[in-house]
């Protein structure tokens, strides 16, 4: 490989925010291996990614406040993000866009970018009422058509997504996930008298999906020996059902992922989440724990229900999924052990790593 061949990583947030772990850093020893030099720069610094995590609990001033922040920061950091940009061979902006269409005159300085979108980012999370919500629903979507524009070629992490950007551009990929399957492994099933796990990852702004279940497992405690643990959620309780809250940390996540006996990934079937793929999903997969989730045409794209893990259509069909496999150990070990081989097949960072590769080099030789 020709030692010229670089590539400027420009992910939306520094490496706290999971998209930025899953999509570039998980590649990094992959393209060490092959030869290729690589920068990551964010744009956006550390400190801002921590309130960008958090962001969803800021509301009035303090939000407004923070959104003026992360206007003037990917401004500032652009220039930054340009000089660099003539200096490397591709451009990947994982997430990034840039206000004012600065992503325009970023192609007059290097045509080989690469867009990667994880998540429905062309649209709000939630809706927001009042002028700033409008205005925000605005600039994501013109700032999402933009990048899509000016870039050679996109990844998508799934069709949903690649609906709406085959609109801007025709050369698009697919990459799922991925997953690493070397630091998640098959976690060892407890005893049959044992009390039932069953868990949730995630964060706090996403623990509105965990409402959905709140009766749902409320009915599950009078009838089982259950407890919800929780990783990521912040001080979420149930009243009626043990739960137990633990913060999340890369160095402890497997490890938590490894208590659950169910792992369980609630969420509305509408534009926004048909979007996400559902990183939770994968995580329980990846570790041999069932899954049991709710019905999205995504989510179905990779859960065969009653196979590698359940589908649920509602209510009763979230109460009788976990039943069954509060009951039935065999069930869980032999459905985590399929979820398991379909992300190792599929989703998991040695089985797409190639393309990855593949789609940097095609992009310089296009």
């Amino acid at each position: 490989m020709d030692k010229s061949f670089k590539i400027l990583f420009v992910p939306n947030g520094g490496r706290i925010a999971p998209a930025t772990r899953y999509r570039i850093y998980q590649y990094l020893p992959f393209l060490d291996e092959a030869g290729i030099k690589y920068k990551v720069y964010s744009a956006i610094c550390d400190n801002t990614t921590v309130r960008m995590v958090g962001s969803s609990a800021l509301t009035g001033l303090r939000k407004n406040m923070y959104y003026a922040r992360v206007f003037f920061e990917r401004l500032i950091r652009f220039f930054r993000i340009f000089y660099l940009a003539g200096i490397f061979d591709v451009v990947f902006l994982q997430r990034t866009t840039f206000p004012l269409g600065l992503e325009k005159l970023l192609r007059k300085r290097n045509k080989n970018i690469i867009f990667d979108i994880d998540d429905s980012i062309y649209m709000p999370d939630k809706e927001e009422r009042g002028l700033t919500g409008r205005i925000k629903k605005y600039i994501k979507k013109e700032e999402v058509v933009s990048a899509l524009k000016v870039s050679k070629c996109v990844i998508v992490e799934n069709n949903h997504i690649r609906s709406f950007a085959a609109g801007f551009c025709a050369n698009i990929h697919i990459i799922t996930g991925p997953i690493d399957t070397v630091k998640n492994f098959p976690r060892q099933a407890s005893g049959k008298n044992d009390t039932v796990i069953i868990g949730w990852i995630g964060s706090p702004s996403t623990t509105v999906y965990l409402d959905m279940l709140k009766g749902i497992l409320v009915e599950l405690s009078e009838k089982y020996d259950i407890k919800l643990n929780l990783v990521g959620a912040g001080k979420y309780i149930i009243p009626g059902v043990r739960v137990e809250n633990v913060g999340w940390s890369e160095a402890i996540e497997v490890g938590e992922l490894h208590k659950f006996d169910i792992g369980v990934m609630p969420m509305p079937d509408n534009e926004w989440t048909r979007g996400k793929v559902g990183c939770k999903m994968l995580q329980y997969m990846v570790n041999a724990i069932p899954a049991v989730v709710s019905y999205t045409p995504t989510n179905a794209e990779i859960i065969h229900d009653g196979a590698n893990g359940f589908l649920a259509y509602d209510k009763k069909d979230w109460i009788n999924k976990i039943s069954i496999l509060i009951e039935n150990l065999q069930l869980r070990k032999g459905m985590g052990l399929k979820g398991r081989q379909v992300v190792e097949e599929r989703y998991s960072v040695i089985a797409n790593a190639g393309t990855f590769i593949k789609i940097l080099k095609d992009t310089i030789s296009s």
